[in-house]
């Protein structure tokens, strides 16, 4: 094969890996948004007061 062929091949095969990489990190990036969660303490009942 000529190598201006492959050469061609091999830059057209990296953009499209690049394209491909940049929309799978942007979908992971707007599937983990963190949201706040509120998490109650229990009292424990063991814990005396000290006087």
């Amino acid at each position: 094969m000529d190598t201006h062929l492959l050469v061609g091949v091999a830059v057209m095969l990296g953009l499209i890996g690049i394209a491909a990489s940049r929309e799978l990190l942007r979908s992971l990036r707007a599937q983990s948004q963190l949201v706040p969660v509120r998490v109650s303490r229990p009292v424990r009942s063991d814990k005396v007061d000290p006087k």
